[in-house]
């Protein structure tokens, strides 16, 4: 239920937006990278994904405050 939730949060922003979070994501070997195969989860007031850098393959996770 809460990971219904949050994917309907996520997909509540515009796709040029979804696009900018997801091309602008942290990863400790490859620097700033894109998430790939994410999930949605959602933590109080913030939508947070996890997933892979499109790289390296990496796990990597991307925060994103309402």
């Amino acid at each position: 239920m809460k990971d219904e939730l949050a994917h309907k949060r996520w997909m509540t922003k515009p796709a040029h937006i979804r696009e900018k979070f997801e091309g602008n994501v942290y990863c400790r070997t490859c620097g700033v990278t894109t998430i790939v195969d994410y999930s949605v989860d959602s933590d109080n007031h913030t939508i947070v994904l996890k997933g892979s850098c499109k790289t390296c393959g990496g796990k990597v996770a991307r925060v994103i405050e309402s």
